[in-house]
């Protein structure tokens, strides 16, 4: 028996030998490249049954984009019934016949100057004043606007620029104070603007600073929401932005003149089309909008400054803008 066992177990060496694991080798180990991306069959693959129709995995969007896609708009203020600087009206007998204008804005298509991200964009405005005959009426207003900028993070952008204003009420002041030919001003100014498409909230912030003609400084700041869809019609539909402003000053219009120019609230329909042919991201723009603006403490201390009265203690303006994007 023992004889039988032995020689079995003899029998079964060289089939042992054959599975044991080979010898490992002398030196450095060398690794096969690999891929870890699914194969073309397993990221196709669905178990029947399990289809989900109308549904696609959508690609990884970029964690950064610009806010907009176009470089500039051109603007036409069609007709406003007041003018008014920041909601700061100003009585009929200094403009009683309503303004229009044209307004315009580029941004460079180099949006990453000096490697730092930062842009540059021009800007200007042209208006009439439709009364020949008031303080403002016979000279047109003019400004042009220059500014470097960068989007800190998306949709809200910071911008440093200067410009330089000729006529208007801020021209008009200037030669008030120092009696001289000229109706120009020039001042720097640092904005900050956020608009959120997605979720419908706007708002900006302007520190400006006169170093001609009117030297001092002034504030602007707005915020708004805006209601999405609330005409929708076959192919038309609008949505409604309603905001909020104030806008103090600290001797911009002059010596003694510090406090509040003006408080504000507008509301402002957004005709858009389906087709996208009109609103939003579409190239034309129609905005219809009305403005209640009450002066703030301001509006005294001008009126005794300048001797003659002339901000309007209260306003409601209408308006109608058209525009193009490009």
């Amino acid at each position: 028996m023992k004889k039988q066992l032995f020689t079995l177990l003899a029998a079964s060496v060289p089939t042992l030998a054959t599975e044991m694991p080979p010898m490992i080798p002398d030196g450095p180990v060398e690794y096969e490249a690999m891929t870890y991306e699914p194969s073309a069959a397993t990221q196709d693959y669905v178990p029947s049954g399990y289809e989900t129709p109308g549904y696609d995995i959508p690609a990884t969007a970029p964690m950064y984009a610009p806010s907009s896609e176009r470089n500039g708009y051109l603007n036409l203020n069609v007709y406003t019934t007041n003018y008014n600087v920041r909601g700061m009206g100003f009585c009929n007998h200094i403009t009683e016949h309503g303004f229009s204008s044209v307004n315009g804005s580029y941004t460079m298509p180099n949006r990453n100057l000096f490697g730092r991200g930062i842009q540059q964009r021009v800007s200007g405005e042209f208006g009439i004043i439709w009364d020949a005959g008031c303080p403002l009426g016979d000279t047109p207003m003019a400004n042009v606007h220059y500014a470097m900028g960068k989007e800190v993070f998306p949709n809200c952008l910071i911008e440093l620029g200067t410009t330089f204003r000729r006529g208007g009420i801020e021209g008009y002041l200037a030669h008030f104070h120092d009696g001289t030919s000229h109706r120009a001003t020039w001042e720097f100014d640092l904005t900050i603007t956020y608009n959120d498409h997605q979720k419908g909230f706007f708002g900006s912030a302007t520190w400006g600073l006169g170093v001609w003609g009117l030297t001092g400084s002034y504030f602007d700041a707005e915020i708004g929401y805006r209601f999405t869809d609330i005409i929708n019609l076959g192919n038309f539909g609008s949505d409604l932005e309603l905001s909020a402003g104030i806008a103090p000053s600290v001797k911009y219009w002059g010596s003694k003149v510090e406090g509040v120019d003006a408080y504000r609230i507008k509301a402002a329909l957004c005709p858009f089309t389906h087709n996208g042919s009109m609103g939003r991201d579409g190239r034309a723009q129609l905005k219809p909008w009305i403005q209640c603006a009450w002066s703030g403490s301001n509006a005294g201390k001008l009126d005794h400054y300048t001797g003659y009265g002339p901000v309007d203690h209260f306003q409601i303006t209408v308006g109608i803008d058209m525009g193009i994007k490009f």
